[in-house]
């Protein structure tokens, strides 16, 4: 199943290489390839690679790499989130207890109680021990 995601960087990636065709079946001779076919190329590479990029669109995976870092770089950093919850510092941690019990013949259990189920641990270790005896 594919996602918005998935299909919208395979359509990107498709989207390039329709680019690079174009100027390819147009251009007279050889010549530098535009900055916004470069820009198409590297948004491509940060998603699929740049090995896999490079090869799709028939680039040098070297020029390609040093494009995408440099398309880093003018991109900036990304957004801080708007709003960050710290715990309260007042808040009394939540009691926890492990309960550990091993057989005659090697067999463990181990319970992991945390919050008001601590209390009810000793009633538990009674109720597993008791039946031993």
């Amino acid at each position: 199943m594919y996602t918005k995601t998935k299909h919208t960087s395979a359509g990107q990636l498709a989207e390039a290489k329709r680019g690079f065709d174009r100027w390819r079946r147009g251009r007279k001779r050889r010549g530098r390839i535009p900055d916004r076919l470069w820009r198409m190329a590297a948004e491509a590479a940060s998603i699929h690679g740049v090995h896999v990029t490079a090869r799709q669109l028939r680039l040098n995976p070297t020029r390609l790499k040093e494009q995408v870092d440099a398309l880093g770089q003018t991109q900036g950093p990304e957004e801080t989130p708007g709003f960050v919850e710290f715990p309260w510092m007042g808040a009394v941690p939540v009691p926890e207890c492990i309960l550990e019990a091993e057989d005659q013949v090697g067999r463990k259990l181990r319970v992991h109680l945390k919050g008001s189920a601590t209390a009810q641990a000793t009633a538990l270790g009674r109720m597993l021990w008791g039946s031993q005896g």
